[in-house]
């Protein structure tokens, strides 16, 4: 059976997206700088990275960490952070809600702590617990919820008494089958069962002190994080912050002030930093009364501006100020100059704060940290606009669900410089949507930033980009990592690109879409390997995409295909018609000068080459001698038996057995299952129109039963890259 590629939806969607990571220690690192700040950043020696305190956890580690769903391979300080992030996310349905309900993760991990504590009694101070004999065993059995099916001998077995305590016993691991064996062989059990002690943040009292738990006797700073979420979002948010600025925290405003804002803090606190009884603001001591107006209080109280910080807008100035750390000097200076920094701010919070940035369980808004941390600025000192304002105010009015942006579209009208485009993106950055005027503008500034002034994108293209953003956008990265594709360029790709989706049989639109997809993919591995040089871009690109355009049937969609291979390999090689072995082993780099580069190029032609042989694709050398084979018998020359062999190789593929008749799959899977791209490559018989040849016109059209075959090799030949 040969193996087939599912053809991807019109093109593969590719979404650069700014996300905040999880650190590789619980502990937090600072940034590598603050550029432009009154105070140089953290070194790495100032995070914290072990605690003097210490909890105890009552079980073997390797059990909690299995229970508490965190990696075996984690370090002792990153436990703690981690429970208390998993206690949010996974631990409650709706955790901000009062009448919250615990999910069937926390419940099983209260059940196991209740069932290892039991375990830790039983094994007594030595932290082992032993049975001597089959007689002593029902303590045991009754804690791991299992009873004895048949007295004590050699026949003895256990089985389940407590579903629950049962259930628990074999996911944490403990040792039930060695237990049974030797109670059937009548000796004793001995297995060691002690506590493990990992580091907390700050201290034991901390976070225990105001926990209103029902057992105090057995209050410890696990129940308390696993009893109330926001305490554990404060652990989880605080293990991330830097030492100095934690310590801080913890003196003033003091943990019991910092749980309702622990949320914010999570999600916008890692940046804040306290050096010297001061805030570290963006922008440095020049932008210290700015923030302060912002604020309500200076930096030089750090307590108090933390505070009101996180509270402020239901955490919008916390977000702002946070998207604001992570951008460099120059960035920092602009935002923080001649009232801009109240004048963006204005616009991102609007009339309403709500929905607040920090409601969700993970970090949203992500188009404000893009917006930020991406602005170019031109030579000027002015936000870079791609094409011109004009443009930019058709943009915004065009129609919209959003009454945001229907409000910012009115006052576009009254736009005339760069700054008032930039506070309208500040305020769309709220705008949850895929093709918004924020999405385009951070599009459109990621493909000019590689260019020079002269080649940047017209308002004409913009225009255009614009209009085709919806269909065709996740397509516009190729434009940002190639920046020397000019405007012509870009309007040849986008004019291909809707012609092919113009065409009106779907087989043949799907199969373009694949052979032109390919092609361009194959365009970029060849330029990204500079094979194709970058002063021949712009012409091997629009030669490559030519051939597509008016493509109605079967027969023209292959000659496109074989067409603009030709130009692809011509611009990397020099010849138009490379065999398959020479396309691999472009596609493997460059040619190599040292002994070892040659050896990694045949080794990665090498590993190409076998994942083409394991899916069974035809060649391409087949595709190309079979077409030229119809196309000289269309013109009266004998090519018949040299082509029967060929297209035999067509005939290899076979499809298993339906799992259902044709009625079923239409009943249960309509609108999920297609098959029809594998039907016609079954139903392809070369052979017999080359036995049997018609007229030049039906053999000159028998080159489009080719398509499906070309479609998947050249596929194939991306994917095996």
């Amino acid at each position: 059976m040969r193996s087939r590629f599912c053809l991807s939806a019109y093109f593969l969607a590719v979404s650069l997206f700014a996300c905040s990571c999880l650190p590789t220690s619980a502990w937090s690192q600072a940034p590598q700088s603050l550029s432009g700040l009154s105070e140089a950043a953290p070194s790495s020696e100032e995070t914290p990275a072990a605690s003097s305190a210490v909890v105890t956890i009552p079980s073997p580690l390797r059990s909690f960490l299995r229970m508490a769903a965190i990696s075996q391979k984690v370090s002792r300080d990153e436990v703690l952070p981690l429970l208390a992030r998993n206690v949010v996310v996974e631990g409650y349905q709706n955790w901000q809600d009062k009448n919250r309900k615990p999910t069937e993760y926390l419940i099983l991990l209260k059940r196991y702590l209740e069932q290892a504590r039991e375990l830790l009694a039983l094994a007594g101070p030595q932290g082992v617990i032993r049975i001597s004999n089959c007689g002593e065993v029902q303590p045991l059995l009754t804690i791991l919820g299992y009873r004895l099916r048949q007295a004590c001998g050699p026949g003895t077995s256990l089985e389940t008494a407590d579903p629950q305590r049962a259930f628990l016993t074999i996911d944490s691991g403990f040792p039930l089958a060695d237990l049974e064996e030797t109670l059937r062989e009548g000796k004793p059990f001995v297995h060691p069962f002690s506590t493990s002690q990992v580091p907390v943040l700050f201290s034991r009292n901390d976070w225990t002190a105001n926990d209103n738990g029902k057992d105090k006797q057995d209050q410890d700073v696990l129940d308390s994080l696993i009893r109330d979420p926001a305490l554990a979002r404060l652990y989880w948010a605080l293990a991330r912050v830097d030492v100095k600025t934690g310590t801080f925290l913890r003196q003033s405003p003091g943990l019991e002030k910092l749980v309702p804002l622990a949320a914010v803090l999570d999600f916008y606190g890692s940046h804040i930093y306290i050096r010297s009884g001061r805030v570290v603001v963006p922008g440095g001591a020049p932008a210290e009364l700015a923030w302060k107006n912002l604020v309500g209080v200076g930096p030089e109280s750090p307590g108090e501006f933390v505070t009101r910080l996180l509270a402020k807008d239901e955490g919008w100035l916390a977000a702002y100020f946070d998207a604001l750390s992570r951008v460099g000097g120059t960035q920092q200076a602009y935002f923080t100059e001649s009232g801009r920094l109240q004048r963006f701010y204005e616009a991102l919070r609007g009339k309403d704060p709500s929905p607040s940035p920090a409601r969700p369980v993970f970090r949203p808004n992500p188009g404000l940290l893009l917006l930020a941390t991406r602005l170019q600025l031109d030579p000027n000192g002015q936000p870079h606009v791609p094409g011109n304002l004009e443009v930019w105010k058709e943009i915004l009015r065009r129609k919209s669900d959003s009454r945001m942006v229907r409000d910012w579209a009115k006052r576009a009208s009254r736009w005339n410089n760069p700054e008032q485009l930039l506070e309208g993106m500040f305020a769309l950055s709220r705008v949850s949507t895929k093709d918004g005027p924020l999405e385009l503008y951070l599009a459109f500034s990621e493909m000019d930033r590689g260019r020079s002034p002269e080649q940047r994108l017209s308002p004409q293209t913009v225009r255009l980009l614009a209009e085709k953003f919806s269909r065709f956008s996740n397509q516009y990265l190729i434009f940002s990592e190639f920046s020397g594709l000019n405007n012509a360029s870009i309007t040849r790709f986008l004019t291909a690109a809707e012609a092919l989706d113009r065409i009106p049989d779907r087989i043949v639109r799907a199969n373009a879409v694949g052979i032109f997809q390919a092609n361009v993919g194959l365009w970029q591995i060849l330029a990204r390997q500079e094979q194709i040089p970058n002063a021949n871009w712009n012409d091997s690109w629009q030669q490559v995409i030519n051939p597509f355009a008016g493509i109605l049937s079967s027969s023209q969609l292959y000659d496109a295909g074989r067409s603009s291979l030709r130009e692809l390999w011509r611009a990397a090689t020099g010849k138009p018609d490379p065999s398959q072995a020479e396309i691999i082993a472009l596609l493997a780099g460059p040619n190599q000068s040292s002994p070892e580069g040659q050896q990694v190029r045949q080794e990665m032609a090498s590993r190409i080459r076998s994942v083409l042989d394991a899916q069974r694709l035809v060649s391409l050398d087949t595709l190309s001698a079979l077409g030229d084979g119809l196309n000289q018998m269309a013109q009266g020359k004998a090519m018949a038996d040299s082509l029967i062999r060929l297209a035999g190789e067509l005939r290899e593929f076979e499809m298993p057995k339906p799992l259902f008749t044709t009625r079923e799959r239409s009943e249960w899977a309509s609108g999920l299952y297609n098959n029809r791209h594998t039907q016609l490559q079954m139903r392809t018989d070369l052979a017999k129109i080359i036995k049997s040849p018609g007229s030049p016109n039906e053999l000159s059209e028998a080159r489009g039963q080719l398509v499906p075959f070309l479609t998947d090799s050249l596929v194939g030949l991306n994917y095996a890259y």
